[in-house]
């Protein structure tokens, strides 16, 4: 642990002492193929890699690429997409639909959930590399639409050639849900929980303004023998025994997720079932994660209803 800890503290002088180009082979930048992997769906990887082109272009050219970002009709500004920047103190440095925001400190800035956007988005630079990256889901006023709708956004930590950190993102509505998002969300939820422990972790699961709760997905809890300890959208779920539940077809699908984990700490069970208000059966996967307490084994997932369609092996 002291030498992870002493690496994080050089890389973090790095970013603020040595050339950009310098800075970058030092900290060991990701290359964008290994950072698209993750992702299946094409747009996905569309805002991800434009994200990661408009940050090397600011740590190139700093904060002269704002101009290039405001170009209208570019693949920076148009009907799709467009860049926002902050510092690592909240502070509004470049949005080009609304310019009102500009030189505003908008770190209390929350949605209709309480999520603090902001904050959410300059966790990204305090993290350690100097090209972290992360994902911030919020509920958000889409320009045609009467009520918020989610969105998704790609942040992308720059060390810019004078030495400041900053915060470029760009977000989508309606994102589909990949995987890697409700895997990166359980395996969070997994840490919290073995070091806080349960009462204190489930106010985090159950509380919309967390990261837990995102893109109608959440966290739930089940013990081994298949019984609800905790489920922030079914709590009256808590404390039954779901082991012989079967999906749509008959597949005993949570006695499935049990015989898994006891060869494997993680694993992925897909079932089909009903979205509400279609007569269709949808693909929904699972993703759980096993939790050790003391004595007590738990089980940490969340689930998703696929994008692709049925015929589609994943």
């Amino acid at each position: 642990m002291l030498v992870e800890s002493t690496i994080m503290k050089i890389r973090t002088i790095c970013c603020s002492i040595l050339p950009v180009w310098l800075t970058l082979a030092i900290c060991g930048a990701v290359p964008l193929e290994q950072k698209l992997a993750p992702y299946v769906y094409e747009d996905t990887r569309e805002l991800v890699t434009l994200v990661e082109d408009a940050a090397a272009l600011m740590e190139a050219q700093g904060r002269d690429a704002f101009e290039e970002f405001s170009r209208k009709n570019t693949r920076w500004l148009n009907k799709d997409y467009y860049l926002f920047i902050y510092d690592i103190d909240g502070n509004n440095v470049f949005h080009p639909i609304a310019p009102e925001l500009v030189d505003k400190n908008l770190m209390d800035l929350r949605d209709m959930n309480g999520k603090p956007v902001i904050r959410m988005i300059t966790d990204v630079g305090r993290q350690p590399g100097c090209d972290a990256s992360g994902w911030v889901f919020y509920l958000w006023e889409e320009r045609t639409q009467l009520i918020p709708m989610w969105k998704s956004s790609y942040i992308r930590k720059v060390c810019a050639p004078d030495k400041k950190i900053y915060l470029l993102g760009s977000g989508i509505y309606n994102i589909k849900i990949e995987r890697e998002f409700v895997k990166e969300r359980v395996n969070e939820a997994a840490k919290i929980l073995a070091a806080k422990g349960k009462q204190e972790a489930f106010l985090e699961f159950r509380d919309p303004s967390t990261p837990f709760n995102f893109l109608d997905t959440y966290i739930f809890v089940m013990d081994t023998q298949g019984r609800t300890v905790m489920d922030p959208s079914y709590p009256t779920l808590e404390g039954r025994d779901l082991s012989g539940l079967q999906d749509a077809t008959g597949r005993p699908f949570v006695s499935e997720m049990i015989r898994k984990l006891e060869k494997s700490d993680e694993a992925w069970v897909q079932y089909m079932w009903p979205k509400p208000g279609a007569a269709l059966l949808s693909r929904k996967l699972i993703y759980l994660r096993k939790v050790k307490i003391g004595d007590e084994t738990l089980i940490v997932g969340s689930d998703f209803y696929l994008a692709t369609p049925i015929w589609m092996k994943i």
